[in-house]
């Protein structure tokens, strides 16, 4: 059997395991297009409002997720290795105890997040009156309802760690089905409609009396819809026998959940560095645009695009992290090396893919959200000015992941640390104080990105050689 057959039959095996992995993130990302597109059909003015409201509370909502990703990506790692291993037993009591530790950790986020909603929105730059009102109800609907995401995201790690892609991305489809459904109803109410609402709905709502609830509408429906979903993913993990076991296992500890919250904690800093960048870059933006909602509306419709490319790169991270934990898991580190490096190639071609059509039609993508021509305006600035990032992004994503599966945790959070908040944020913050332009801070923030990706790149070429050498 030739070498080349092999990483032929390796290449595709990657490639179809990647896959559903990176639409199930693309399905997720469309959580937030798709709330963003409905409260923005609201009509021009309300809609650039109400996006505006979904620009200040995404980074808190997006860290929130954070906090839950570092211990489900430990929880996956573990539970690869548990499968590469052939470990039943040790699979079960993993995945019940991670189970325990994430409801556990949803609560204890839950309290002080609704608690301290309207603090967390004044901090972030919201101005009293409508803004405050809508952002602090938006936030107590999302952050004490968190355990939704907390629970629907590591089920769907679950399954994914135990080679069930298509069940990952099935239950992230039926999560946006949902969520467009329950948005429909709940965010227009009685009206008015924009002019494609179903005139179905329109009975719905009427027969129901739903009240019209706006962009915290938008909210309830992100809640709902990861509700009903997390149920339909937990049937399916009862029925296989992966979450079945001993009562006593739900109750979080012993040496694997120590494991758990090591690799979580780490993977968590990575993650928490990028997610407090991306709060002071908007932060920043909000200063440097004079807080007018249709700028950081405009930029906010740019950063959810780019959203939808990071969630597809870390599709490719997910796979990367997956298939080198079950290979190392089962004494194959060449096969891991090899998976590694068709996961980058992959995400880099999928960057590249998806960079041009992002700079070619970026005033039709912002006109898709609202027709404020300010909003359009910003929102195409930001995706023609991020563009060059953009091929490069998905790129440190993955070799991020795939050091995390090999249980090289430090690394990637002293490297995003140093660089986005070391440099790049205290550069950001400098500059809006001293009267930059909006512009001026997005071409800073994208050339950060790429100086981030040759760090990456620089710090596995120096991490492979002495691997290269004990071969």
């Amino acid at each position: 059997m030739s070498l080349h057959g092999y990483n032929s039959r390796l290449a595709r095996h990657v490639l179809f395991f990647g896959l559903p992995l990176v639409v199930g993130l693309a399905c997720h990302a469309a959580f937030n297009l798709v709330d963003t597109f409905l409260v923005g059909q609201m009509g021009l003015t309300e809609g650039a409002q109400a996006i505006s409201v979904t620009g200040l509370c995404d980074p808190i909502t997006t860290f929130q997720t954070i906090l839950f990703n570092g211990p489900i990506a430990g929880a996956g790692v573990l539970l690869a290795r548990k499968v590469g291993a052939n470990d039943t037993e040790g699979l079960r009591k993993v995945a019940l105890q991670a189970a325990g530790f994430v409801v556990a950790m949803s609560i204890a986020m839950a309290i002080p997040g609704y608690l301290f909603a309207e603090e967390i929105a004044l901090a972030m730059g919201a101005a009293r009156g409508w803004q405050l009102e809508q952002s602090r109800e938006y936030l107590e609907v999302m952050l004490a309802g968190g355990i939704t995401a907390g629970m629907f995201l590591y089920l769907t790690t679950v399954e994914r760690s135990i080679g069930n892609t298509g069940t990952f991305l099935l239950f992230f489809m039926l999560s946006n089905v949902f969520n467009a459904l329950l948005g429909l109803l709940l965010i227009y109410g009685p009206g008015p409609y924009p002019g494609w609402y179903p005139a179905f709905l329109q009975e719905i709502v009427r027969e129901l009396g739903i009240p019209r609830m706006g962009v915290v509408g938008s909210a309830w429906a992100t809640v709902g819809a990861r509700a009903l979903a997390t149920l339909g993913v937990l049937a399916i993990g009862l029925k296989r026998g992966v979450l079945r076991g001993r009562i006593a296992w739900l109750i979080p500890k012993g040496v694997n959940v120590i494991a758990l919250i090591k690799i979580g904690l780490w993977n968590n800093g990575q993650i928490a560095a990028r997610g407090i960048g991306g709060g002071i870059l908007i932060r920043t933006l909000q200063e440097a645009g004079g807080q007018r909602p249709e700028v950081l509306g405009g930029v906010f419709v740019g950063l959810k695009m780019e959203l939808l490319l990071v969630l597809l790169a870390f599709g490719w991270g997910a796979a990367a992290q997956t298939l080198v934990a079950t290979s190392l898991g089962s004494g194959k580190p060449e096969r891991a090396r090899m998976e590694e490096r068709l996961t980058m190639l992959y995400a880099t071609l999928m960057g590249a893919a998806l960079t041009v059509p992002a700079f070619v039609f970026a005033d039709d993508f912002a006109r898709l959200f609202n027709d404020d021509p300010q909003l359009v305006h910003w929102s195409a600035t930001y995706l023609k000015l991020m563009a060059p990032a953009f091929v490069f992004v998905p790129l440190n994503i993955v070799i991020s992941q795939a050091m995390v599966a090999r249980n090289q945790l430090r690394l990637p959070v002293i490297i995003d640390s140093v660089l986005l908040l070391g440099v790049l944020s205290p550069t950001l913050i400098i500059l809006a104080l001293t009267g930059a332009s909006v512009q001026t801070l997005i071409v800073v923030n994208m050339i950060a990105n790429i100086a981030l990706t040759a760090v990456y790149l620089y710090a596995r070429q120096r991490l492979a050689r002495p691997q290269q050498q004990r071969l």
